[in-house]
């Protein structure tokens, strides 16, 4: 059975990323002896020339299509990927009648919704190592009365996998990978799966799971190893938050310099679990910075947006970054239950004080189905009982819905060096290309002050 993985997405703001979710795959079916190949769409100029010629050229049994996911979350400036999605499903069936089967984050957020809009033949949610080989052999066997398995959308028997170190590492022998690093200026790599947390709006959970499953730190490494081979020398941590638990993270970071490897590398990180030690081995493992997911600087939002992290740990996490050297970013988000223009101001300020090397400013936040703001969004007659949330749906408090979009572009104008992606503003397809092409690599935010003083130079 030839198994053809197609990564659709091609979204490049931030920047591209790698689709690290199919390189896994990719390593399951190869483990599994089923033949694949891998067309990356991300960068290609004629995406039905590039389906038309893999088609033939390859003869796949099943096409796997991964969905990273469904828009930019972004307000107002908000842009859907479904419409890109269908086209390429079209495509495919245009061409043949090979099954199509939907994967990824993206899918594991709204199945049914996708499955119906893209009209495909099956989908996996959940992590697809596993759950993709079941489904193949279910068709390769003709299962069910349409020759494959009875229900569309296909959930793996083993369910999250419990033993990452189990799973192989990924393939990414398939995928231009220098490419990514010249235009996405970095790689991507996973630590561990799944999220504790209780951010109200937050989809890891469900994507990965409330439990945390962690990768031992010399697998971690041993991919650190086959990515340097490919040219990669600078890498995203991919994980919901890094610096937890922090013995975890201790652990990457001594394998790191254990194996004296050469990289760059920057990530999530939680400001409660901020330490000096810990900050000082990721800094001698090469880590050039990190982001925090604060969204609010109020006590009271943080409660409401349901943070385990105060103001004081804000501030105190912000503190060691600046006294190590470390650049750090706030990741903000306004308007969240609650929030008047006095809470918003106060974040606002709070984290300017801070000094942060920037701070990315969202207006409003992305509903999804089965988290806690969708309840509350449903409880204040924002959204409808039958919402399909394909259009994506945005939280903003009514208290600020009239006003924080002309605040926040007059407040943009004040800091040059902040980062406001709803807006477009210090976040342009053309900026990200004219940085990447001086050869800048890592989050370009790092650049944020410097830029600032070449343009006042």
């Amino acid at each position: 059975m030839n198994v053809l993985l197609i990564s659709p997405n091609i979204e490049t703001l931030p920047d591209p990323v790698f689709p690290l979710g199919l390189a896994y795959l990719a390593a399951a079916l190869r483990e599994n002896n089923i033949p694949c190949h891998i067309l990356d769409l991300c960068f290609v100029a004629d995406y039905e020339s590039a389906i038309e010629s893999a088609i033939n050229a390859f003869k796949p049994d099943v096409i796997g299509l991964s969905l990273r996911n469904v828009d930019n979350v972004s307000y107002p400036n908000s842009i859907s990927y479904l419409p890109f999605y269908q086209k390429v499903v079209k495509t495919i069936k245009r061409m043949c009648s090979t099954p199509v089967v939907l994967g990824g984050s993206g899918l594991a957020l709204l199945p049914d919704q996708i499955m119906d809009y893209l009209e495909a033949d099956y989908g996996i949610v959940g992590e697809g190592e596993f759950a993709f080989i079941e489904l193949l052999k279910r068709l390769q066997a003709g299962d069910g009365a349409n020759k494959g398995p009875p229900c569309k959308i296909f959930h793996s028997e083993n369910g999250m996998a419990k033993d990452l170190d189990a799973i192989p590492l990924p393939d990414r022998s398939g995928f231009d990978n220098r490419l990514y690093l010249t235009k996405g200026g970095m790689g991507n790599i996973q630590t561990k799966r799944g999220c504790p947390f209780k951010c109200i709006y937050c989809t890891y959970p469900i994507i990965e799971g409330n439990q945390m499953r962690l990768r031992d730190p010399t697998r971690v490494c041993d991919e650190i190893e086959r990515l340097l081979g490919y040219g990669v020398d600078t890498l995203f941590i991919v994980d919901s938050t890094f610096n937890y638990p922090i013995d975890h993270a201790q652990g990457v970071c001594r394998e790191i310099i254990q194996r004296r490897l050469t990289i760059k590398w920057s990530c999530y990180a939680n400001p409660r679990f901020v330490t000096p030690n810990l900050l000082d081995l990721m800094l001698k493992s090469g880590c050039t910075s990190v982001e925090f997911g604060t969204d609010s600087a109020h006590d009271a939002m943080l409660v409401n947006m349901g943070k385990n992290f105060t103001i004081r740990d804000l501030q105190h996490a912000s503190k060691i970054c600046r006294e190590s050297g470390m650049a750090f970013c706030h990741s903000l988000l306004l308007g969240g239950p609650g929030e008047t223009m006095a809470t918003a101001q106060q974040t606002l300020d709070t984290v300017q004080g801070m000094l942060p090397t920037t701070a990315i400013v969202m207006i409003g936040t992305r509903i999804f189905p089965h988290t806690r703001l969708a309840e509350i969004a449903l409880n204040e007659g924002m959204i409808d009982p039958n919402e399909d949330f394909l259009d994506p749906v945005f939280y903003i408090s009514r208290a600020i819905q009239n006003e924080i979009l002309s605040f926040i572009e007059g407040y943009s104008k004040q800091n040059p060096t902040w980062i406001f992606p709803g807006l477009n503003i210090n976040m342009t397809e053309r900026g990200q290309r004219t940085l990447r092409r001086f050869g800048i690599k890592g989050p370009l935010w790092e650049f944020m002050k410097r830029l600032d003083k070449r343009e006042k130079n």
